[in-house]
């Protein structure tokens, strides 16, 4: 049933006393004036008193007084003296009409309550649902506002709809009847970029990853933007949204660490340089004056000398060729002569013989490598894999490896296991120079170097480096350049590359 207005505040109880206190009331009143109207207006003021009874105490307590009513009203108005079984139809009619229309009366407001209650619930909830709007617009404005990133949103013609206050601050003007024509405050050369980003976004309605540049008060700045499509209900494009974030600082990071690679890589060079000429020296030089000398002395052994110089000779003899040997090895260490006149190939099987000659079994297979491959880049795989045997040798314990070296596409790489201890130490001592260096070695040409540690089973040293493009005269040694992808897959394309 539906509530009245006092259905809140009053109890059953009451509302239904009540009522039957307005019945009483006008019962009270009809028979106070019945000398005057007589039994033809028998249910005067009954519909009326109803209908007060409805709107103000509800349908229940309507309904009670409705029959309650009805029968007060016929036995003392309209038939008093007259026996039920006798009724004459004429009065009956009259009686049931006046139910009915009061009957009517009540369905009415009640019906007018419901409609009532239900618009106040649906008011209730449209207000509920703009405070709750509100209050999330409020957030996504704080939010947007405040976030470092430049969020904004174009038409399809490119006119600027909204911006955040970081897009305002970079010359971004947002008219509210018709946007303004400018994306990012790009120069002039950029803009036609910029559009055709935009076009590529509405074309194919996927996200878009693209490095910008903007002039702004402070200078320019570098930002990776992401644009995306907007679509409607129908999944029509509407509109184009971009997040742009200010990556300036990483880009001049970026810069510099490409700099300081570029003087690293040089000095390497030089350095290996330096080795191949102090190498040089020492065997055309000393390494040869010592030799000279043992054979000089080894001829005076054939002469008739005393017994005491003849002792004595052969105690040099045999100091200058463990100077010798020891000259020679030192050489080998520092530049490795198979390097420079055999090849990569020869100077990795000196030292596989040289771990074999240590005590290890080595299962190896080396793949042929490229005629033209960069001195610098045999020299940064044949230092990764001196370094890898050298930590088997001091390290590991273990009595076998095996090792791989083959060319795979436009790559090397190299696979290294050993079967000894695994690396006992902590893995914060685990991460020696020598480790560190085979890595920065194999990150200096675009490559990587990993090891795991596998405690009790072994160690893998596994290194992929990218075989370098060559100069014209085969010598120069340029690492790939570093390709960055965006969400789709697509690489990033860069408005522009010069330094900020």
């Amino acid at each position: 049933m539906a509530k009245s207005p006092t259905s809140d505040t009053l109890s059953p109880l009451v509302r239904y006393g009540l009522a039957l206190l307005l019945v009483a009331l006008t019962t009270a009143l009809r028979w106070w004036v019945d000398p005057l109207v007589g039994p033809r207006h028998a249910f005067l003021g009954a519909n009326l008193a109803v209908v007060l009874i409805a709107y103000w105490l509800g349908t229940g307590p309507a309904v009670m007084a409705l029959l309650a009513i009805g029968i007060a009203f016929f036995r003392l108005f309209i038939m008093p003296d007259v026996d039920l079984s006798t009724l004459p139809p004429g009065p009956l009619a009259v009686a049931l009409f006046s139910l009915s229309t009061g009957g009517f009366f009540i369905w009415l407001f009640d019906q007018l309550q419901r409609s009532r209650r239900d618009l106040e619930s649906q008011a209730e909830l449209a207000i509920s649902a703009e405070a709750r709007l509100r209050k999330r617009d409020t957030y996504l404005r704080e939010f947007f506002d405040h976030t470092a990133a430049v969020v904004y949103l174009k038409d399809l013609d490119g006119r600027l709809l909204l911006a955040n206050n970081r897009g305002a601050a970079l010359g971004e003007p947002v008219d509210e009847t018709g946007g303004s024509s400018s994306g990012l405050s790009s120069p002039p050369e950029s803009l036609e970029i910029l559009s055709a980003s935009d076009s590529r976004v509405i074309a194919t309605g996927l996200s878009q990853t693209l490095e910008e540049t903007a002039e702004t008060p402070d200078g320019r700045h570098a930002y990776v933007t992401v644009k995306f499509p907007i679509l409607d209900d129908q999944q029509k494009i509407i509109a184009v949204g971009g997040v742009s974030t200010d990556v300036t600082e990483l880009y001049n990071a970026r810069a510099n660490l490409e700099r300081k690679e570029h003087v690293l890589r040089n000095l390497i060079e030089i350095q290996e340089q330096e080795k191949q000429l102090l190498c040089g020296e020492f065997h055309d030089g000393l390494i040869q004056y010592a030799v000279g000398a043992k054979m000089m002395l080894e001829s005076l052994q054939r002469e008739v000398l005393p017994a005491a110089c003849g002792e004595m000779i052969d105690t040099v003899i045999s100091c200058l060729a463990r100077g010798i040997d020891d000259g020679r090895r030192v050489i080998r260490g520092i530049r490795p002569a198979e390097l420079d006149d055999l090849g990569l190939d020869a100077a990795i099987q000196t030292l596989i013989g040289d771990l074999e000659g240590a005590g290890i079994d080595v299962e190896a297979t080396i793949g042929p490598m490229p005629d033209n491959t960069p001195p610098a880049f045999q020299v940064t795989v044949y230092r990764i894999v001196q370094e890898a045997f050298s930590n088997i040798r001091r390290h590991s314990g273990s009595s076998r490896a095996k090792f791989e070296l083959r060319r795979d596409g436009n790559a090397v790489e190299m696979r290294l296991e050993d079967f000894g201890n695994g690396g006992d130490a902590k893995p914060d001592d685990r991460q020696g120079f020598g480790i560190t260096g085979m890595q920065e070695r194999a990150r200096l040409v675009g490559g990587e170097c990993r090891v795991e540690f596998r405690p009790g089973h072994g160690t893998i040293v596994t290194a992929r480096l990218p075989l370098p493009a060559t100069d014209g005269d085969g010598d120069g040694q340029k690492p790939p350049a570093e390709r960055r992808l965006g969400p789709s897959g697509e690489a990033i394309s860069a408005v522009s590359a010069a330094p900020l």
